[in-house]
């Protein structure tokens, strides 16, 4: 149907106040016309229109006086919406989030004559979320106080609905775990967990978060400035992109975070994420695979009650693809961003959960090794190798993430690396805080990890090491320790 058509039968047209007024008045146009209004069969895809469709989008938000037409509007719409399901939600979805570009008169009829609350809560969830992010964007925009207020009552029904169920009709158990998800953490966590399953619902998960942060009364402000938010966002971005690229970008528009932090260097640098991108998914997941292994080994070893790890050829690996990638681009950039780099690592390393810490140290560990192998930058490793030993103090409410660091000394040998010698404050140093670490920390697997470490610098560093060092050795270690130091320099 011609938008000429469409204009003459709404402003003088008679009768037409019902879906099937308006199916045959269709009908008798696309005859005159000696046309067929048409569309693709599976056309429901985003921008989709029929031509009725099309021409009910040029006419119906100029129309001079709504009050006289709302029941012939409202006939239309509902015979275009049982005629093409979806393009007329679409289409209003469309009008509300150009909010206010159009009249406030127009806008008025779509909100009280033709979108009604049960109209909206009667739609499945997935629809739903698509309802809630239209009305929340007109809600931001609004300019006039009472449709303000009615957007916010049309956002609460729907919340209402999904609330109660969120992920109805799915049938991969996501459902059940959703509704125990009550912090922003969770629910991060929980997509991270299920993000091929749910890249389909990045609006819907951006949803949840909304109102996460509004019950929990976190502001955007306040999400913003929380590591352990960030730290989450960060890694799953650059990780998981397919999901929460998306699922940011909707955050962003629902007000929940700042658009501006994703250009802020609080965010990720631009080393950070070339780090990243500089090992692809088969070198990573192989990295991974290989971390793996070594936590289990060492957790072996705790549970059979070893009292000293052994380091031979067999304990080490050659250099990985990953590694020389990594090398490649750490000797490329320059001393500051090398340094930026590591804060940034480092930082990370302190606030990730247990289930992405893997994901940071693996990178972290390549980074270490490609310092190893650089010809300069003595102290961008130490720095590096001081967050490393950091970590058994760090981590201590995560176990396993103390075995990790103990399988990187082991691994790269770092007890005989020359650097000791170069930095005799910082080998003490890290003595003492391994040592304070074994002594008094209570959790058994985190005492075990630290001991081990603490023994590798002791009992397979060159030994000319411990000869200017003993006298201050004496003052750190437990006699017992200090003991087996004696006997290893033969007095």
């Amino acid at each position: 149907m011609r938008k000429e058509t469409l204009l003459r039968l709404l402003l003088l047209g008679d009768g037409l106040e019902t879906a099937g007024d308006w199916g045959t008045a269709v009908e008798d146009g696309e005859e005159s016309e000696g046309g067929v209004d048409t569309t693709d069969q599976g056309g429901e895809g985003e921008g989709v229109h029929t031509p009725l469709v099309v021409a009910i989008e040029e006419i119906v938000p100029y129309l001079p006086d709504y009050s006289a037409v709302s029941s012939k509007l409202k006939g239309l719409l509902g015979y275009a919406d049982k005629a093409y399901p979806g393009q007329v939600d679409r289409l209003v979805q469309g009008w509300l989030q150009r909010t206010p570009a159009y009249g406030v008169s127009f806008r008025r009829w779509v909100l009280r004559d033709w979108l009604k609350c049960s109209h909206l809560t009667s739609a499945d969830p997935s629809a739903l979320v698509q309802w809630r992010y239209a009305l929340f964007v007109a809600s931001t925009n609004e300019t006039v106080t009472m449709l303000k207020r009615t957007l916010q009552e049309y956002i609460d029904a729907v919340d209402a609905v999904l609330e109660e169920d969120p992920f109805d009709g799915e049938s991969d158990g996501t459902s059940t775990l959703l509704h125990s998800i009550e912090t922003v953490e969770d629910l991060l966590d929980f997509c991270w967990m299920h993000a091929e399953q749910l890249a389909s619902c990045s609006l819907l998960c951006a949803a949840k978060l909304h109102a996460l942060a509004v019950r929990t009364q976190r502001s955007a402000s306040k999400l913003a400035e929380d590591e352990e938010v960030l730290v989450r966002l960060r890694w799953s971005l650059m990780l998981k992109p397919l999901l929460f690229k998306p699922l940011l970008q909707h955050a962003i528009a629902l007000k929940v975070l700042p658009g501006r932090m994703v250009a802020s260097q609080t965010w990720a640098s631009n080393e950070l994420t070339d780090a990243v991108a500089f090992v692809d998914l088969a070198r990573r997941e192989r990295a991974l695979a290989e971390l793996k292994a070594s936590r289990e080994e060492l957790e072996r070893a705790f549970a059979s009650g070893v009292k000293h790890v052994h380091v031979s050829a067999s304990n080490t690996k050659d250099v990985s693809l990953a590694e020389a990638s990594i090398a490649t681009y750490v000797e490329s950039i320059s001393a500051d961003k090398r340094k930026l780099l590591l804060t940034e690592l480092e930082r990370d390393l302190d606030d990730a959960p247990s289930h992405l810490f893997p994901h940071v140290f693996a990178l972290f560990g390549l980074v270490v090794s490609g310092l190893l192998s650089s010809a300069d930058g003595s102290e961008l490793l130490v720095s590096a190798v001081d967050t490393l030993f950091a970590l058994f103090g760090r981590r201590i409410h995560d176990p396993a993430s103390c075995l990790d660091a103990l399988g990187l000394v082991l691994r790269l040998l770092l007890a005989r690396h020359p650097l000791w010698h170069d930095n005799t404050p910082f080998y003490l140093k890290t003595v003492e805080t391994l040592s304070e670490t074994a002594t008094l920390q209570v959790e058994p697997k985190v005492k075990w990890a630290a001991r081990m470490a603490l023994q590798q610098l002791l009992f397979e560093c060159d030994v000319q090491l411990l000869h200017i060092s003993q006298t201050n050795l004496r003052h750190l270690l437990p006699p017992s320790t200090m003991r087996f130091v004696s006997m290893r320099l033969g007095s």
